[in-house]
């Protein structure tokens, strides 16, 4: 595995560092950009790599996971870690049907562990670029809804960046984008229209958000 190698990552259950595999820099190589985000590659994927499974104690995490509450650490050590299969393709090169089920059980730790809406509509995100790159479309967009879902009730909720761990204007864009990605046009038109009409977003997400609208109008008949 010539493009990979070993990072040392400290698990937010056990504390301990544990080797994780992970793509060279110089070998990162994007191909196209997807509109909902999803970057394709020319030869290791980046994605594949991102889910961890700490090798002293089983917990499957992600980096973006935060530090983890007392109750928490209790209900995992009683009830969940011993329950966790030991994967011996998670510190390997990776398939695309493994790191789909890598993901779907980091995904449970976050829901477990009480992660931010935002970590968890990320995996989920990332559990439908999984199911693309396998091509079943009906998985893809069940689990593009399910996280676009996520996304609304973050944005309903929306205090700060800080505390909710996305950008209010990147948090709109997303939104829109998995509409978009979902082929729903009113919904895609009302969440960009929020964005256009908006005072506070930043040039930057405005001038995407165009482009993805624009986009979107060359492809379905409005």
């Amino acid at each position: 595995m010539p493009d990979l190698y070993l990072k040392k990552c400290r698990c937010p259950y056990c504390l301990k560092e544990t080797d994780t595999k992970r793509v060279l820099s110089r070998h990162i190589r994007v191909e196209h950009t997807d509109m909902d985000g999803f970057v394709h590659y020319q030869g290791p994927n980046v994605y594949f790599y991102e889910p961890i499974q700490c090798s002293h104690c089983r917990f499957i995490f992600h980096e973006a996971f935060e530090k983890l509450r007392p109750d928490v650490r209790t209900l995992l050590e009683t009830d969940i870690l011993s329950m966790l299969p030991v994967l011996p393709f998670s510190a390997t090169e990776r398939s695309v049907k493994q790191v789909l089920y890598l993901y779907k059980l980091c995904l449970y730790m976050a829901q477990v562990t009480l992660q931010k809406d935002s970590i968890q509509a990320m995996l989920g995100i990332r559990i439908s670029w999984m199911y693309r790159l396998l091509e079943d479309l009906e998985q893809e967009l069940s689990w593009t809804m399910r996280s676009v879902q996520k996304y609304e009730t973050i944005y309903l909720e929306y205090s700060d960046a800080v505390r909710t761990g996305i950008p209010h204007d990147v948090l709109l864009l997303r939104i829109s984008d998995l509409y978009a990605t979902l082929g729903d046009t009113d919904n895609a038109k009302q969440w960009y229209g929020l964005i256009f009409q908006s005072k506070t977003v930043s040039d930057r997400i405005k001038k995407e958000a165009r482009e993805h609208w624009e986009l979107y109008r060359e492809q379905h008949p409005i």
